[in-house]
């Protein structure tokens, strides 16, 4: 039988896991690319639980289940590393890359050349073979037209378009500070988790029943009236007399912040038959 912690902290991560492949996915982010950030992470989050310790590779492995190997070539990697990952990485994506970089499949001056579906030498279905290891041509086709990575010229053959299959045109600088807002956010559930006694300020409220209608009418209060709120909170936090100034050492110093967002969802809220049907079996059962 599981142990109801760890049954919940891996409910907890399917839970988290979802957007983040979104947007992944969104972005052309495959599977093995995401398992190679995982154990880098994996490998540095067991350095922290042995802060005082050397970097061991048969403790990490144990704490990690990364065979030895594994951890001492992550050791000796930097975390912003780019790993070549030559499995895993998204079918759709090895595809174009190919298209781009194989001589095989450019036009006389290196660009990409326009293929046929199908042909006895190149082909687009000959590019699919070899880069995505994926056999169902179509599907690679279909989803690369929908995100308009590639276009059907009119004699029949396709052109590309895109280095990239990523159907979402994100800034790059936006993505990061997702990333960054959402460490802090993690950061500071699982210290108030760690430490009751002393946890940061967190607060949420919420009406999971709302009238759809009154939604843009709130959202609008809220904003103007959190505005206000964080102005004021700005001008205090960023005091000049509460900040250590630069010198000719260096000086330990605090990044503290308040991080305000609006979540929103669909629901469905059942009708009040059903609910008091089941409110009668729960009452029922705690009896």
């Amino acid at each position: 039988m599981i142990d109801p912690l760890k049954a919940a902290v891996l409910a907890a991560m399917r839970r988290i896991a979802r957007p983040l492949a979104r947007l992944m996915i969104e972005s052309g982010v495959g599977v093995g690319e995401f398992q190679s950030i995982m154990k880098t992470a994996f490998v540095r989050a067991a350095q922290d639980v042995g802060e005082n310790q050397r970097p061991n590779a048969s403790r990490i492995s144990t704490l990690t289940g990364l065979t030895r190997r594994e951890v001492a070539a992550l050791l000796n990697a930097t975390d912003d590393a780019g790993a070549e990952v030559k499995r895993g990485g998204q079918r759709l994506q090895r595809v174009l890359s190919g298209w781009w970089t194989d001589p095989d499949f450019q036009d006389s001056l290196g660009a990409p050349a326009p293929l046929p579906l199908r042909g006895r030498k190149v082909s687009f279905a000959t590019l699919v073979k070899r880069y995505s290891g994926e056999p169902r041509v179509l599907t690679i086709l279909d989803e690369l037209l929908r995100v308009k990575a590639v276009r059907k010229l009119p004699d029949g053959r396709y052109e590309a378009l895109s280095r990239s299959f990523a159907p979402a045109r994100w800034d790059p600088e936006g993505i990061t500070l997702v990333g960054e807002q959402l460490y802090d956010h993690l950061e500071t559930l699982i210290h108030n988790l760690k430490h009751p006694s002393r946890p940061r300020y967190r607060r949420v409220i919420e009406n999971a029943q709302l009238d759809p209608k009154y939604v843009p009418l709130l959202v609008r209060d809220i904003t103007a009236q959190t505005d206000t709120l964080v102005d004021s909170l700005d001008d205090a936090l960023n005091n000049p007399a509460a900040s250590v100034k630069p010198g000719n050492e260096v000086q330990d110093a605090v990044r503290l912040g308040v991080s305000v967002y609006v979540f929103e969802a669909p629901v469905e809220v059942e009708p009040a038959s059903r609910a008091k049907g089941q409110a009668r079996r729960t009452g029922r059962a705690e009896r």
